[in-house]
């Protein structure tokens, strides 16, 4: 008999226990921790790391921090004595490959598909399996310690939108029978299901995305609407990637973040496990520079030796040259080479966007077959290089090149609306290539007066800002449709009126500050065209006056450079360039860029002869004048 009535003991116990745990549950408490109210005052600093041993340092710098399940119980009840809530990743629309679990998911039919993309599988999370699953491990991480759960993989709805109301059911039930301070990263568009049940969302990837092909973080804005329609109501994260050498990717991504009202924290990597910065306590990175003693970033001098490479802003839409068998690592290997240190590279809006092809030539050399990606792979060649980089909106049309330019930024179907748009996309190329300098706003807008150009440059230069204060806006001349001093000037090349009605006042430090404008006028010879100037009886001694009025009384005073200038080298041709570097000489200036390293130029020839690999000894000699600091 005496075995009844220990069993009873035991029974009674197990009993008392479970209802117990069921009143906790049911309270969304658990011993010894007190639950959030929705008017806790959001967290003024997130940290986010998935590594497997978490830098406990930085942790304690941040009020709100997410973790993997891979902390010990008292390292959390520490951080939490400090300040900091820390929460654990709880994924509910995906499990990984290596989960125990999964094969009894699989039988159970709750997994949907793969995830290629992260060699995961979706989860059904309406399946009544997977749901307790969730449940159990919610509760296990609670009892350890942690202050709430990130609600991850939300973005199952994405690929399955059939999956949407167990999604939201799933979201309802870990909040009702778990607790803890919730929040939802992804799934946006269940916000209006779930958001009674969080504390906060977090958008991944608000102001950058990942290209996979070519390895790189990028700007790209998201769409923050439907987290912002709970401002106030939920704290509004963002979670964004650039590495540790993209200062001024992340610099950007934390001051969108934070215009918008979010709490920004930015990650090294996709891995979360490599460290990041806290978007308050970030500094922007060092500018370029420009001045009338050279280009500088920051402190540092930056000789800019420059070539003009074209092709991008072509019907081809890919350098020109690897049709000769070339790749354009080998073309970058041997510029540098050559002592230049720069290259200006003209481009057409066809290149910053996917979606156009390049030429079987191209790809037959390792070039990207989608235009946009071969340009993210020249950069990043130009970068491994050790080539800066000037960025040239040549043309709205590749059909309008050469002397069909259209003189303008905008026309015939592409607005101006369209123009602002693309430096704004050419600026986030910036943040993402640090070896970028900057954006010529227009090739030869010699359809214009300096009067309407100036007024039209300056909407340019402030769209490059909004995205990238770090570059240089580079501004050419005009035609003569403006003062030409009495001597017509070459388009680009004329900026006879900059001097006294420059696009920004010497010392200005307003919203476009001085040192962001470098003047690059395009000056040429008589292989180009002829001039009246070039059959004077005094030539070239009659030059300098002419090139002074044009754009070189502003040596000295502005930040000055030269954008393209180039010939044959023959004949008077030659004599006019001897003259011209020269002068620069004189005048001090050394940041130049000559046209072209192509041979295929039809009126100036290139530095490279028509074989594509041998360099004109003449030109080379020229140019090596110039290359002094």
């Amino acid at each position: 008999m005496k075995s009844i009535p220990s069993f009873l003991g035991w029974a009674r116990g197990r009993v008392l226990l479970w209802v117990l745990a069921g009143a906790l549950w049911g309270c969304h408490e658990l011993p010894g921790r007190a639950q959030p109210s929705p008017k806790d005052p959001p967290p003024s600093r997130l940290a986010v790391d998935y590594s497997s041993t978490p830098d406990l340092s930085r942790l304690a710098r941040a009020d709100l921090a997410v973790v993997r399940d891979v902390l010990p119980s008292e390292a959390i009840r520490n951080l939490e004595r400090g300040g900091t809530r820390v929460i654990a990743r709880l994924p509910l629309g995906e499990v990984e490959a290596g989960d125990p679990d999964l094969p009894d998911l699989r039988t159970a039919g709750c997994i949907l598909g793969p995830n290629p993309g992260r060699g995961s599988f979706y989860v059904d999370p309406g399946c009544p399996h997977w749901q307790e699953l969730v449940l159990r491990r919610a509760r296990a991480l609670r009892l350890k310690g942690y202050a709430g759960l990130l609600l991850d993989r939300l973005d199952v709805t994405e690929r399955f939108p059939q999956t949407a109301g167990g999604l939201g059911a799933l979201v309802g039930r870990v909040a009702r029978e778990v607790g803890g301070y919730l929040v939802q990263n992804g799934g946006l568009a269940l916000l209006d299901s779930t958001a009674p049940y969080l504390q906060g969302v977090l958008y991944e990837g608000l102001s950058t995305g990942y290209n996979p092909s070519r390895g790189l973080y990028l700007y790209q804005e998201g769409d923050p609407s439907r987290a912002l329609a709970y401002k106030g109501r939920l704290a509004l994260l963002a979670l964004d990637y650039a590495p540790a050498d993209r200062p001024a990717l992340a610099w950007r991504a934390c001051e969108r973040a934070r215009g918008l009202g979010f709490v920004g924290y930015v990650a090294h990597d996709l891995s979360l496990g490599t460290g990041g910065v806290f978007c308050d306590a970030l500094s922007p990175p060092p500018p370029y520079r420009a001045t009338p003693e050279g280009v500088f970033r920051g402190g540092e001098p930056l000789p800019l030796y420059g070539l003009n490479w074209f092709g991008l802003e072509t019907e081809d839409r890919a350098p020109h040259g690897l049709w000769a068998g070339r790749t354009v690592p080998e073309f970058l290997e041997q510029i540098r080479g050559l002592g230049f240190t720069a290259l200006r590279l003209p481009l057409s809006p066809q290149v910053l966007v996917p979606g156009q092809p390049t030429p079987s030539w191209a790809q037959e050399r390792g070039y990207p077959a989608d235009a946009h990606e071969g340009l993210l792979y020249f950069l990043r060649e130009a970068e491994r290089a050790g080539l800066y980089v000037l960025l040239d909106f040549h043309t709205y049309h590749p059909s309008r090149i050469a002397g069909g330019l259209p003189g303008r930024p905008y026309g015939e179907g592409y607005s101006k609306e369209d123009w602002l748009r693309d430096l704004r996309r050419m600026a986030g190329l910036a943040l993402s290539f640090p070896n970028v300098i900057g954006v010529d706003l227009c090739n030869e807008p010699h359809a214009m007066t300096w009067g309407e150009w100036r007024e039209v440059a300056l909407e340019g230069a402030r769209a490059l800002a909004e995205v990238n204060p770090f570059i240089l806006v580079g501004v050419e001349g005009v035609g003569n449709a403006s003062d030409n001093g009495g001597f017509p000037a070459f388009w680009g090349g004329n900026l006879t009126e900059a001097y006294a009605q420059p696009l920004v006042a010497p010392g200005s430090m307003g919203e476009l500050p001085f040192e962001r404008v470098l003047y690059l006028p395009h000056a040429y010879g008589p292989a180009v065209h002829n001039m009246p100037y070039f059959d004077a009886v005094d030539f070239p001694a009659n030059l300098p006056p002419i090139w002074d009025l044009h754009f070189g009384r502003m040596a000295g005073r502005f930040p000055l450079g030269i954008g393209e200038f180039g010939g044959f080298y023959r004949g008077k041709d030659q004599v006019w360039q001897d003259a011209f570097v020269d002068y620069l000489l004189a005048k001090g200036i050394r940041v130049f860029f000559y046209w072209a390293l192509n041979p295929n130029s039809g009126d100036t020839g290139g530095l490279l002869l028509e074989d594509w690999r041998t360099v004109h000894p003449g030109k080379l000699a020229l140019l090596r004048r110039l290359m002094t600091q």
